[in-house]
């Protein structure tokens, strides 16, 4: 049978342990290149992002949407005058 030993028999260690400083981030980490050790979780009301924060996330996502979609019309534009420059190429001769 198991026994559960009362606080005043086995007392915990002591909570107020040493707290090391952070070191300053360098100037590559702060622009985001590199290690960078994930952010300390919030709580409370600051868990939610601002509202600028996400209408700034918004409009670089839909920045990044039509860059990229640009960038696919591109190569496929591409490959079809390519293609048609080649066919052309092998029915004049």
């Amino acid at each position: 049978m198991t026994s559960i030993a009362r606080y005043d028999e086995n007392p915990g260690s002591d909570s107020r342990l040493p707290v090391e400083p952070k070191p300053e981030p360098s100037l590559i980490q702060k622009l985001g290149f590199g290690f960078v050790p994930p952010a300390q979780a919030e709580y409370g009301a600051d868990a939610y992002p601002s509202i600028l924060k996400r209408l700034t996330s918004a409009v670089m996502l839909v920045g990044l949407i039509v860059v990229l979609g640009v960038m696919v019309a591109g190569v496929i534009g591409s490959v079809i005058l390519v293609a048609g420059f080649l066919l052309e190429q092998a029915i004049s001769s």
